[in-house]
C-alpha cells in the first residue's frame, strides 16, 4: 500500500468538486486530490445550465473550454405550471446569453481534465474505503482503486463533494435535515432524424407531479417524472410509466418527433435538505453535499459552481488563519437554502388544480410545516 500526501482532499468530481479543486488551484499554491469514484462513462441527471452560470465558469477560468465541448445552445424553458396553457421563458433577452442543454458526462469529465491540466491530480474510479481523523493534522483516507489497488492519502483538509448523500461528512456526525422528499423517473428518446425539436426545457405539472423534457446534444431526449413515495406507488416499470406519460399533453405532443429508448426509466433521490453543520475545523461541505435545491428550480449546477468559488475562498483564508471564515461560508449556505425555501413555496402554491392528489397534498404539508425557513 503506498502513501501520498496533499494539503486539500475533494471527494467527488462533479460540478462542486472539480470547481472547488480548479478554485484552489488557480487561487493559491495548495496541493489538491479530487477523487471521484465513478469514471465518467454512465449516464448522469442534470442537464440545464441558466444563461448566467457563464459567469462562475469564467470565474473558474473554463469558459473556453466549455464552448469547444459542444453543448447545446437553449432557448430558455417553457412550462404548464398553475394551468393547462404553456408559458415561456425565454433567454433571447438575457445579458449572459443562452442558457445551455449539456452532455452531463462530457461536462463533469472536462472540468476535471482541467484540474490535472493545472496541476492537481485527479483519481477517479476510486473509493474512500476508510477515514481516520490525526486531530489539528487532518485526516488519513484509505483508498481503493481496482487496478492501482488500496493507497492511503494524508490530508490536511477534506471537502465532501459527495452529492446529496453527504457521505464524508455525515460519516463525522453531521446530520441531514430533510425538508422535503421526492425522487424521480427518468427515461431516454431519441429525436428521429431530420424532426425538429424545441430548444426549450419543458415543465408541465399532472396529478401525480410533475414532468420535464430536454434535447440534449446529440439528439437525446431525456424525459423525467418527478413525485413522491406515495403519487408513484407502483410506478416503476416501463408501461406504468409510459401510460402516464401518454396522458400529458404538451410533454406528448412534443414526443410525437422522438422514438422511445425501450430502456425501463431510472429512478434518481431527489430530496431537499441541507446539513445540519456544514463544517468543522479540518473539513466542509459543498454544493449538494451541504444543502440540495429542489430540482424545480434547474439551479443544481449553477449553484454547485457557486459554493465551490465561495467554499475555496473560505477555506483559502481558514489555512491562512482567519478564524471566522468557516462560519461565515456555513452562514451564506444557510441563507442561500432559506432563500430558496421561500422561492420554492411561492412556485408549489401556484399550482392549485389537484388539491387532494398526494403529491401536490404532500407538498402543501411540506410547505406548511415552514421547516427550516426561519
Amino acid at each position: 500500500m503506498s502513501d501520498t500526501h496533499c494539503d486539500v482532499a475533494v471527494l467527488g468530481g462533479g460540478p462542486a468538486g472539480a470547481g472547488v479543486a480548479l478554485a484552489l488551484r488557480a487561487q493559491t499554491r495548495l496541493s489538491v486530490t479530487l477523487v471521484e469514484r465513478t469514471t465518467h462513462d454512465a449516464p448522469r441527471i442534470g442537464e440545464t445550465l441558466p444563461p448566467d452560470a457563464r459567469l462562475p465558469l469564467a470565474r473558474l477560468g473554463v469558459w473556453g473550454g466549455f464552448l469547444r465541448d459542444g453543448h447545446l445552445p437553449s432557448r430558455g424553458t417553457a412550462s404548464c405550471w398553475g394551468s393547462a396553457t404553456v408559458g415561456y421563458h425565454d433567454t433571447l433577452m438575457s445579458p449572459f446569453g443562452s442558457a445551455w442543454h449539456l452532455d452531463r458526462s462530457r461536462f463533469d469529465a472536462s472540468l476535471c481534465a482541467q484540474v490535472a491540466e493545472r496541476g492537481g491530480s485527479v483519481r477517479t474510479g476510486t473509493t474512500v474505503e476508510g477515514c481516520e481523523a490525526l486531530g489539528p493534522e487532518g485526516f488519513r483516507l484509505r483508498l481503493s482503486h481496482p487496478v492501482e489497488g488500496p493507497t492511503t492519502l494524508w490530508v490536511r483538509f477534506v471537502v465532501d463533494a459527495t452529492g446529496w448523500k453527504a457521505a464524508f461528512a455525515t460519516s463525522q456526525g453531521a446530520r441531514r435535515q430533510v425538508v422535503d422528499r421526492c425522487f424521480a423517473l427518468y427515461g431516454d428518446f431519441r429525436l428521429r432524424q431530420g424532426a425538429a425539436f424545441s430548444t426549450q426545457a419543458l415543465v408541465e405539472s399532472r396529478p401525480e407531479g410533475w414532468w420535464y423534457s430536454a434535447l440534449l446534444p446529440g439528439g437525446r431526449v431525456v424525459v423525467g417524472l418527478m413525485g413522491d413515495g406515495e403519487s408513484l406507488r407502483g410506478v416503476r416499470g416501463q408501461e406504468t410509466w409510459l401510460s402516464l406519460l401518454a396522458r400529458t399533453t404538451a410533454t406528448r405532443e412534443r414526443l410525437e418527433a422522438c422514438d422511445f429508448s425501450g430502456e425501463p426509466p431510472r429512478a434518481v433521490p431527489a430530496a431537499v435538505a441541507c446539513l445540519d453543520r456544514v463544517h468543522a475545523e479540518h473539513w466542509l461541505a459543498v454544493g449538494d453535499a451541504a444543502c440540495a435545491f429542489d430540482s424545480l428550480s434547474s439551479q443544481g449546477i449553477s449553484k454547485a459552481l457557486g459554493s465551490a468559488l465561495l467554499a475555496a475562498e473560505s477555506l483559502e483564508q481558514h489555512l491562512r488563519g482567519r478564524a471566522d471564515a468557516l462560519g461565515a461560508y456555513a452562514a451564506r449556505v444557510r441563507q442561500g437554502f432559506v432563500e430558496h425555501l421561500r422561492t420554492r413555496d411561492h412556485y408549489y402554491r401556484e399550482e392549485r388544480r389537484w388539491p387532494d392528489a398526494p403529491f401536490w397534498r404532500n407538498r402543501r404539508k411540506a410547505l406548511a410545516s415552514g421547516a427550516l425557513a426561519a
